[in-house]
């Protein structure tokens, strides 16, 4: 079960209201949940590419991995959202059970699984991973010594959307209001989706690693749910056209686990292409989930 209830916001893209629209609003049904409209066109902002990372606490060789995103992360000036993913049914994603570093935690979570099994038909191992979903040599998942090469030739991609995300958090009630902004900065033909999903950063326990189990362990970019499905929200036909000026919003409202630590988690938005065969991410950010 998902460990988030999502509702639709009513209301919440008040956010936006200092835009000038020069075109009509559209409002998608009587919950107030969808909105597009035109405006000015923005500029292209810089692309944020996407890296989803499978990955286990029973992994050794899983650090690495965790190592050579950052290094990544670092080549491409910080224009990379790393999501972590830990599932189930996978014996080095499993909790580490040795009587003297055992888990705190447990990562694993029914969405991660379905990305893995539905998304990317299974994995062949640990560590692995995609960059905007874009295959090399035919293969989406790819082992840690071709993540260099995958993402330097992903990086000239340019993106057609910039992606805002806008957060507010109250600490009492521990529900997060988020609202996702995608404004075209030039023409797309083909369906989109829009996924969203929180991660939680500086998470403190054990790893095995390739000498041993660390015990403290920081484990980053933890995904905890996935807000939208794990194929994401379709962009509502009636964006289109997607053309420079359309700008399309959406606004959700979730309840924070209170086992997680708000203060360390972030909201990852991302636009992926649905078209045959093409899923590739055509741009991603990221926020703190308290700013």
């Amino acid at each position: 079960m998902k460990k988030l209830s999502l509702f639709i916001a009513f209301g919440g893209l008040l956010w936006f209201q200092s835009c000038k629209e020069v075109g009509p609003t559209i409002d998608f049904g009587p919950s107030g949940d969808d909105t597009t409209y035109t405006t000015t066109p923005e500029e292209p902002a810089a692309r944020k590419m996407l890296a989803e990372e499978f990955t286990g606490v029973s992994c050794p060789p899983c650090p690495q991995g965790h190592a050579a995103m950052r290094a990544i992360k670092s080549d491409l000036n910080g224009n990379l959202v790393i999501i972590g993913y830990h599932i189930y049914n996978y014996a080095q994603a499993d909790p580490v059970k040795d009587p003297d570093h055992k888990s705190k935690y447990d990562f694993r979570t029914d969405d991660a699984t379905e990305v893995a099994n539905s998304l990317f038909g299974g994995l062949g191992g640990l560590p692995e991973a995609t960059f905007d979903r874009v295959p090399v040599n035919n293969k989406l998942l790819l082992d840690r010594l071709k993540w260099g090469g995958a993402a330097s030739a992903r990086a000239a991609a340019t993106s057609p959307v910039n992606i805002h995300i806008i957060t507010a958090f109250d600490a009492a009630s521990l529900e997060a209001t988020i609202t996702v902004k995608l404004a075209y900065t030039a023409n797309v033909s083909v369906k989109q989706n829009l996924t969203v999903a929180i991660l939680e950063d500086s998470i403190i326990d054990v790893q095995k690693t390739l000498t041993g189990i660390e015990s403290n362990y920081v484990h980053e970019h933890v995904l905890r749910d996935i807000i939208t499905t794990v194929n994401g929200a379709q962009v509502p036909e009636k964006v289109d056209p997607k053309v420079p000026g359309r700008v399309y919003e959406k606004t959700f409202r979730v309840q924070i686990n209170p086992d997680w630590h708000a203060e360390h988690c972030k909201i990852v938005a991302f636009v992926s292409n649905e078209n045959g065969d093409d899923h590739a991410v055509v741009n991603a950010d990221e926020v703190e989930l308290i700013e």
